[in-house]
């Protein structure tokens, strides 16, 4: 249950991805299914914080430690998050941010990715810079013109400009991170007493980041399936959304690794109910009721007819 790009990674490298399917209730990925996925030739695991909620980390380094394997975290969902009083970034070998538009934090597009272990960091920045095992920066300290390049990489860097857009916004993150937790809090008071309109569930001993308020409809209690939600509060000018389609049913994972319906039903079901509510700092408190009273009547009108 995510963005196309978790799993493409995986293909750019010439692996091949397995997936494993979610939690019912929060649709994070489910450290059961992951452990039934692993083989002899599985080299990592990539969990999801889906909607800005952290995965089951415990369980699934655990898992990861026993099987010799490198854990990988997908955050872009969640920066400032936490589990256990930990922050997202800090909960797997690497962490991965997304500085795409609609994120917390954004660079107009581009990312980040965390870690504690120096190799790693090494590695990565090597990568980044076209395989080169030095930038002007290090050579200009060293009074040297002298660079090498020792394995083909990439130009990954995110340019000076990005880079100072991004650095400008962290100043704000905090009280955006609060914002965000306001606006989920007047969503789940609205939702508490409209039938067939339910959040995801919220792990213990979580802070949400709250990306995403995703709901899930229950068309014999709603009176309405999530389609036919979709486009009556469209209409209505409210921009709900989807996310995601599970990646394992997109054209190409089908053509390519033979993957289809079925793969992973809890993911699938959820697919078919999911529903994404608007949810931005941005928000004032008339735009989260317009909101909540669209949801409310919508519901409401499906049920009477």
């Amino acid at each position: 249950m995510t963005f196309a790009s978790t799993a493409n990674v995986v293909l750019f490298t010439g692996a091949t991805p397995r997936f494993a399917d979610v939690d019912p209730h929060t649709l994070l990925l489910d450290p059961e299914e992951v452990s039934r996925a692993i083989t002899p030739r599985t080299r990592a695991v990539i969990g999801v914080d889906y909607a800005g909620q952290p995965c089951d980390w415990d369980s699934l380094q655990k898992l990861a430690r026993e099987h010799g394997l490198v854990l990988i975290a997908d955050a872009c969902h969640a920066p400032g998050a936490t589990c256990r009083g930990r922050p997202v970034g800090s909960l797997a070998d690497l962490s991965t941010f997304s500085f795409h538009p609609v994120k917390h934090l954004t660079t107009a597009e581009g990312g980040m990715i965390t870690t504690d272990d120096p190799a790693l960091a090494r590695k990565m920045r090597t990568f980044r810079n076209h395989g080169i095992t030095s930038d002007h920066r290090s050579r200009q300290e060293k009074g040297t013109w002298e660079y090498e390049m020792v394995e083909l990489g990439f130009n990954y860097r995110l340019s000076d400009l990005q880079a100072a857009l991004g650095l400008s916004q962290l100043e704000h993150l905090t009280n955006w991170l609060e914002r965000r937790r306001a606006i989920a809090a007047r969503y789940h008071e609205a939702l508490s007493a409209l039938p067939g309109v339910e959040p995801l569930s919220i792990r213990p001993e979580v802070e949400h980041a709250w990306h995403l308020f995703v709901v899930r409809i229950d068309p014999e209690q709603a009176g309405v399936d999530r389609d036919s939600l979709f486009d009556r509060l469209r209409a209505r000018g409210i921009g709900v959304n989807v996310h995601y389609i599970p990646v394992h049913l997109h054209p190409y994972y089908r053509e390519r690794l033979g993957t289809g319906a079925g793969l992973c039903p809890v993911a699938e079901q959820a697919y078919r109910q999911i529903l994404s509510l608007p949810l931005f700092p941005a928000m004032s408190d008339s735009d989260v009721q317009e909101v909540v009273e669209a949801l409310q009547e919508t519901v409401q009108m499906a049920g009477v007819q």
